[in-house]
């Protein structure tokens, strides 16, 4: 699964990257966590999201602490998902993400060697609380993990190169002509390094967290 990711991302470049959405300055998250809130670029803008999937007919927020990822293997499936896959698709930016090791529990930050954006596929819903309130909610789409993350995790983020990012938030194809990006990110397009457990708290949010670890074993 993908728990924790990092938005430190340049202003510049994510005007550049995405040219026909109105970008605006995003605020540095180094321990970006469920629930919070962050710009998620959808076909026609860019629309402030909570991290955490409400689908529209559910009758509280109670879904959204589990709904922060999706398996690509049962996104036509799953009642919450099925009906978004087709006009629902977005993309979340971040710089890296956060896993665990599933034997020794130790941190990694995985990040792109290739461009300092990492574009997560993604769902989205808008739910209306009791209150009458939009609430648009977002859901990170994961797949199988290529060579370099199995080494610790059996999961990854689908991550989408420049231009197929724009190719999965087009409302123009539907999710049959869409379906072949989700896929393993390329193993010469990432690298990943041990680092220290201050990213265990979600207190702890700068970038002092993704220094690595130097062990002497």
């Amino acid at each position: 699964m993908c728990g924790r990711f990092s938005v430190n991302i340049d202003y510049e470049e994510l005007k550049a990257r995405y040219p026909n959405h109105k970008i605006t300055p995003v605020k540095p998250f180094f321990n970006f966590a469920p629930t919070m809130q962050l710009p998620v670029i959808i076909n026609d803008g860019v629309i402030n999201m909570n991290w955490g999937l409400i689908p529209s007919w559910a009758k509280d927020n109670s879904f959204a602490s589990n709904m922060i990822n999706a398996r690509s293997e049962t996104l036509l499936e799953k009642p919450s998902f099925k009906n978004l896959v087709d006009t629902n698709r977005c993309v979340i930016i971040s710089n890296g993400f956060y896993e665990w090791d599933t034997n020794t529990k130790s941190p990694y930050f995985i990040y792109s060697t290739n461009n300092k954006i990492m574009a997560f596929g993604g769902l989205y819903s808008s739910w209306i609380n009791q209150s009458n309130e939009t609430i648009h909610t977002f859901t990170i789409i994961t797949t199988d993990p290529n060579n370099t993350l199995s080494k610790i995790h059996h999961r990854m983020p689908l991550i989408l190169n420049v231009g197929d990012d724009i190719r999965w938030i087009n409302n123009s194809n539907n999710y049959e002509s869409v379906k072949d990006l989700i896929k393993p990110y390329d193993d010469n397009k990432i690298d990943m390094r041990e680092i220290s457990t201050l990213v265990n708290s979600v207190k702890n949010d700068s970038s002092e967290i993704q220094t690595r670890v130097n062990r002497l074993f």
